[in-house]
């Protein structure tokens, strides 16, 4: 059956507004017309980090971003530090190791959040880093880390850059990377910016900025400070050809966001989220983050000690949900599914519905779980 929802935690479900917004003709990337674009779109992503500087925003995916972030801040022979709870954790170390960088790993347990005594330590005992490597939102458990107090917790002087992975956040949750003290954020276009996938967005504190002044970053298309050059000019463009129409859809997104408040948006997220897992536990599913204030408002994973879950997702396929399942230790052993738009009750109704008939023939199941989610769909 033809995909009628997608549940997947990137590529997501889109406005119907932002898909139209990518039909519009193409305008030049050198033209006032795209400069005015541009800067529009750079005044709200301002709005919405709650930074000022520059967005820089690359023709790529959310690992192009982390690339990015590691290509222009370290090098053969730099330390840093590398914190893990998750495959996306994993691979942003990946990433900065083939820089010739050499890490030091701190890794927890994935479906746990990392404390922040946990990199406060780390970085007390290893001195001379660069920097330290952390995922806001770990897709592949649906944990949400403490960056804001994580950052908090870090010595002032001799601080290592802070770069974060904020792929899975942005447009999600609250992150604002000034005002919680990071250095350098990386994200992308095809999960809370609900946007089509091919665009990846870097921000940088001025620390950074001033870090990385007359460096001669390895990659052309990844350099930043070019990238800044072109978007500071009298009229913004990018250093080479961009792909437009995706600028129009995140055009249209941030407008729609914006338009909600960042606030209101926020919160809408965490009723959803909140909701769901009321509706999951009813219905005998076990959450992967079992400590509620860490669990993701943007996608959820679960599984089920006595239930299928690759069955229950082809069968949710067959009518036609798409879910995603378990990566890493956890492939063939859980299912997750994203909650990034602004769904209200009536969807969740149905994939909760879905998920009811998609798991019934695996075992009994309590039928009251639409009950249990609007008791907490009701107290916010």
């Amino acid at each position: 059956m033809k995909t009628k929802y997608l549940l997947t935690p990137g590529p997501v479900e889109l406005p119907a507004e932002v898909l139209r917004a990518t039909a519009q003709p193409l305008i030049g990337h050198r033209c006032p017309a795209f400069s005015e674009l541009f800067s529009r779109i750079e005044k709200n992503l301002s709005s919405l980090l709650r930074s000022e500087g520059p967005v820089i925003i690359l023709p790529s995916s959310g690992t192009g971003a982390l690339e990015c972030m590691a290509v222009n801040f370290l090098g053969r022979g730099d330390k840093f530090i590398s914190v893990s709870c998750g495959v996306f954790g994993d691979r942003f170390r990946e990433i900065a190791e083939r820089t010739g960088a050499v890490g030091i790993n701190v890794d927890v347990e994935y479906g746990r959040a990392v404390k922040p005594d946990t990199v406060a330590k780390a970085v007390n005992e290893n001195p001379g880093c660069k920097a330290i490597l952390i995922t806001h939102n770990e897709t592949s458990t649906g944990v949400v880390n403490p960056i804001k107090e994580i950052a908090a917790a870090l010595p002032n002087e001799a601080r290592p850059l802070i770069l974060v992975d904020g792929v899975s956040s942005v447009g999600a949750m609250e992150c604002f990377p000034e005002e919680w003290g990071i250095d350098a954020l990386g994200t992308a276009s095809q999960k809370g910016l609900l946007t089509p996938p091919g665009l990846g967005l870097v921000w940088l504190s001025p620390k950074a900025w001033s870090s990385i002044e007359g460096r001669l970053c390895p990659s052309y298309s990844y350099d930043l400070n070019l990238h800044r050059k072109e978007l500071e000019a009298k009229s913004p463009a990018n250093p080479f050809t961009p792909p437009i129409s995706l600028y129009y859809a995140l055009d249209e997104a941030l407008r729609e966001i914006l338009e909600v408040g960042v606030d209101d948006w926020f919160k809408s997220h965490k009723r959803y989220a909140r909701a769901f897992a009321a509706g999951l536990n009813s219905l005998g599913f076990k959450l992967l983050v079992e400590e509620e204030g860490f669990r993701s408002p943007g996608v959820t994973a679960f599984g089920s000690p006595d239930k299928d879950t690759e069955a229950i997702r082809k069968k949710l396929r067959a009518m036609g949900i798409e879910t995603a399942g378990g990566q890493g230790k956890f492939k063939g052993k859980l299912i997750r599914v994203a909650h990034y738009n602004n769904w209200g009750w009536p969807e969740l109704c149905l994939i909760l519905g879905a998920l009811y008939g998609a798991s019934k023939a695996a075992g009994s199941l309590k039928a009251d779980f639409l009950a249990d989610a609007w008791k907490i769909w009701e107290e916010e």
